[in-house]
């Protein structure tokens, strides 16, 4: 009898820790998945000061994402959880999701910044404050052109480590914040399950 209050606690623990680790594996590969559509999101971006028509495209995409971190939870719900899953359960799937995206992204940005950028995108915002439009915009806002020359300085004084982790801590919170209300949308308990299966 004792070895078997002893045995059921320690299966519901392994049992536990097996759906941690399955949780855990599905939202690494979303959250892969997630930073792909960052990266094409943050290259179009890029594109932009060339393109104009690719900062339409950047901010789908941008929108997309957090749909498609939605669908993906959804899917694990259906396919994996069979059909039901906690409410908490769905905001760490969420929440991992987000951390391992914007981990990833993070290192993105950190090899555009520090290889391949040299400069370019401060230059192009550079350009950009200095139109007549922006200036006269920054006017009706009370700022002054040293305000702006300030705020362009302390930009320039960023390093590429520095951008990334800010990305990096914006797109956690971010993350955190949209995942809330996904899991609310998104659990189902058993007797929920039997309602939508009939």
């Amino acid at each position: 009898m004792y070895c078997l209050r002893f045995a059921l606690p320690l299966h519901s623990i392994m049992t536990a820790y097996e759906e941690m680790e399955q949780l855990q594996a599905f939202a690494r590969v979303d959250g892969a998945l997630i930073a792909v559509l960052w990266t094409v999101s943050f290259a179009c971006f890029i594109g932009n000061f060339s393109v104009p028509l690719l900062g339409i495209l950047a901010f789908g995409i941008g929108a997309f994402s957090l749909v498609f971190a939605a669908l993906r939870l959804r899917k694990f719900r259906d396919e994996v959880r069979d059909g039901f899953i906690t409410f908490r359960r769905a905001l760490a799937y969420g929440i991992m999701q987000y951390l391992n995206a914007s981990l990833l992204f993070a290192v993105v940005q950190f090899l555009y910044f520090q290889f391949i950028d040299h400069g370019f995108m401060m230059t192009k915002y550079s350009a950009i404050m200095q139109q007549p439009e922006f200036m006269e915009m920054m006017r009706t806002w009370g700022l002054t052109a040293d305000d702006v020359s300030l705020v362009m300085n302390n930009m320039a004084a960023l390093r590429p480590i520095d951008v990334a982790l800010q990305f990096f801590t914006t797109n956690v919170f971010m993350g955190l914040f949209i995942s809330i209300p996904v899991a609310i949308i998104m659990k189902r308990s058993p007797k929920n399950r039997l309602k939508y299966r009939q």
